[in-house]
């Protein structure tokens, strides 16, 4: 049974249902989608005893605020922002992010925008109840499938009965803060794996791949991260590639030489090169990549 939770007093910059993805539809042309950072996701959805597949609310930037309409346990993940708090009596505190928050029916909660890191994610005791699409609550932001972005006015729901959930002496959050998941850094090491179109390019070109730090554009979002090389990556092949099946990670070098990484929301199919792959845990990182950071890759 699902519960009206939440009533949306504004969004933020663009504020997403997330889940871990729309699998077994890439033939369709329907990429997985899902969180973009899976670990913060995941995490957030532990720390409240949710399973890994329980919606969350993906955030861009800050700047969302919610008026509850019920008590409910809550936390968001991701980035180092202030959470301000403001009772049906009008009374203001603060909590940050990490923090599991108590919150009672009236309570105003707004998430400031984000110091360092691009993504927060927003979980509730329960999970949020979103009519799945393709088996997935997940946003994509390529295709359009999905429930579209938050938006002023809108009414979340919650997948369980809230009281029901406060009412269960047997369970209560026992960490009440998490420590954060990535420190954020001016500067991002990235680990790949080289491949499976590495052969379109010279020793010295590679070589010159991994030594590289490259700017994140401000042209990034979910469907990949933009980057700007000091060198643009040039190809020993010049012939055309056909159109092959992508990944997420994926490090595409397109004509003009500046590397794009295929985010959660990518393409199934692609028609340049890809040099390398990331690894899981350095996929998700780029999540959290902001415009103007540096990033380089190595093995």
């Amino acid at each position: 049974m699902s519960l009206p939770i939440f009533d949306v007093l504004s969004p933020g910059a663009l504020s997403l249902y997330q889940d871990r993805g729309r699998w077994g539809y890439a033939q369709l042309g329907v990429s997985s989608s899902g969180s973009f950072d899976r670990f913060c996701a995941a995490r957030a959805n532990a720390a409240l005893g949710n399973t890994v597949d329980a919606p969350v609310i993906e955030v861009l930037m800050g700047g969302l605020s919610v008026r509850f309409h019920a008590a409910a346990h809550i936390i968001f993940y991701g980035t180092d922002s202030l959470i301000s708090i403001t009772s049906a009596a009008g009374k203001k505190t603060h909590s940050y992010t990490g923090a599991i928050i108590d919150v009672q029916a009236g309570d105003v909660i707004t998430l400031d925008h984000a110091d360092s890191r691009l993504r927060t994610y927003f979980a509730i005791r329960g999970g949020f109840a979103v009519t799945p699409i393709l088996e997935s609550a997940s946003s994509d932001r390529l295709s359009g499938i999905g429930p579209a972005p938050l938006s002023v006015g809108d009414t979340a729901h919650c997948a369980y009965d809230t009281g029901e959930f406060l009412a269960m002496h047997n369970w209560y959050p026992t960490l009440r803060q998490l420590p954060p998941l990535w420190q954020h850094k001016q500067h991002e090491i990235l680990t790949v794996t080289l491949g499976p179109r590495d052969d379109w390019f010279s020793s010295t070109t590679v070589r010159s791949f991994l030594q590289q730090r490259y700017r994140v554009t401000s042209e990034s979002d979910r469907i990949g991260i933009r980057l700007q090389a000091p060198q643009p990556i040039e190809r020993l092949k010049t012939e055309e590639l056909q159109s092959e099946g992508m990944v997420r990670g994926c490090i595409q070098i397109p004509p003009s030489g500046d590397p794009v990484i295929f985010g959660a929301d990518h393409p199934v199919t692609g028609g340049y090169p890809v040099i390398a792959v990331l690894t899981r845990e350095s996929c998700d990182r780029c999540a959290q990549l902001v415009p103007g950071q540096t990033v380089s890759f190595t093995l």
